[in-house]
């Protein structure tokens, strides 16, 4: 996959700038044309290395921008003051470059889209309808929002993760310490008298030299695994496999259909509310998907909208679709809100994901509380075992 910078033209013949991600020019022009924009010229861009800024920047940047434009500050006069004002040396480099693409008489929408791997894949899209619509400082506080609630989300599911990780990590060095410094003094008592060690202590004894031996390879295993697992999972082939197979149990599958709805209904639904034409917003949507199966089940919706029919009734007719999406769709639909009912169910999918995550973790800090206790029980049961054995030897 490669980035290529185009310039198109709508029906309306207003013309548009940017960058995409396609694996040939010929896939960048197919990708336009199923957006209605009708290429101009597409050039490759070298790839660069990923820019690393976090996402906070990001953030401040969008609610800086809103701020200083709805004051009637004009875009170039509000990116010099925020270039002026920030602490990370490369995203104040990027700002820089925005001012100087502004200036140079580009759209701030396609100086955006030629740092994708900053802003994302969403922002252009959407600062683009802001200006097409004249609401640009609304748009970008709106962008701003929306990046604010996915870092929540994301944060939020992070911390529910790190009591567990705490103590299976002081669990695993307390049972190294038994296994590799105190158990083996017990076994040295044994050998020093010339009797036989006891089963379970034998077994303790055998596990700590293991460790002691070959603990070193242990962090390069998981590495390896780590790094062969995510290389795999980039390949489609063993990606789609991998995705089939997680769908099929009910709780993965839960978990990853209600967080890939939560994120497309929330990323539609704040681009339709921003003004970007519903079939684009759309093809955007499925780009941002990251299951393979999810992604081929909600690609005919494109097709069925353009045939006419409704987006509430392709997602009430098909699999695997809650019955609600379609059911509050046609809702907002009716109602004209298509945007808000959208937005709704974003907020719908990550509750209710949330709280299954919740309960997951309820469920796990005890699992791991009495899996790791019967471990280290039973390394304390050894040492009492060697103790007792001790008192039995006939001096």
């Amino acid at each position: 996959m490669g980035y290529f910078q185009y310039q198109a033209r709508d029906p309306q013949g207003v013309v548009h700038k940017g960058v995409l991600e396609a694996s040939s020019e010929p896939e960048a022009a197919r990708k336009l044309k199923s957006n209605r924009l009708y290429p101009v010229k597409i050039k490759a861009v070298k790839s660069h290395k990923p820019r690393r800024v976090p996402e906070d920047h990001i953030i401040r940047f969008f609610y800086d921008l809103s701020d200083l434009l709805y004051a009637g500050l004009p875009v170039d006069r509000a990116l010099a003051l925020i270039s002026t004002n920030q602490t990370h040396n490369v995203f104040q480099r990027v700002v820089q470059d925005l001012l100087g693409e502004v200036q140079g008489g580009a759209d701030l929408s396609g100086a955006i889209g030629k740092y994708r791997d900053v802003f994302g894949e969403l922002s252009d899209h959407m600062v683009r309808a802001g200006e097409a619509s004249a609401t640009l400082p609304p748009i970008t506080k709106r962008l701003a929002q929306y990046l604010e609630q996915r870092r929540a989300f994301r944060q939020s599911l992070i911390s529910s993760m790190i009591y567990p990780c705490i103590l299976l990590g002081t669990s695993a060095v307390s049972m190294v310490i038994l296994l590799v410094y105190v158990i083996p003094k017990f076994g040295q008592i044994f050998q020093d008298l010339n009797q036989k060690v006891p089963f379970l202590t034998q077994v303790m004894l055998q596990a700590g030299v293991i460790v002691k031996e070959y603990g070193w390879l242990f962090p390069i295993l998981l590495a390896v695994g780590f790094w062969g697992a995510r290389y795999l999972y980039r390949q489609p082939k063993a990606r789609g496999v991998l995705d089939r197979l997680l769908f099929r149990f009910p709780f993965t599958r839960y978990l990853i259909l209600y967080s890939e709805l939560a994120r497309f209904c929330r990323t539609l639904g704040t681009m339709i509310q921003a003004g970007v034409p519903l079939l684009r917003a759309l093809s955007l949507g499925q780009e941002l998907l990251i299951n393979s199966v999810l992604k081929e089940a909600i690609a005919p919706v494109h097709r069925e909208i353009k045939a006419g029919h409704s987006m509430s009734n392709f997602f009430r007719t098909h699999q695997p679709f809650p019955s609600r999406m379609g059911t509050m769709l046609r809702i907002a639909e009716e109602q004209g809100n298509l945007g808000e009912g959208l937005l709704g169910l974003g907020d719908h999918f990550e509750g209710e994901l949330q709280r299954r995550i919740q309960r997951l973790m309820v469920l796990l800090e005890p699992a791991v509380i009495i899996v790791t206790a019967l471990m280290i029980g039973t390394m304390v049961l050894s040492m009492f075992t060697a103790i007792f054995g001790i008192n039995e030897i006939k001096f």
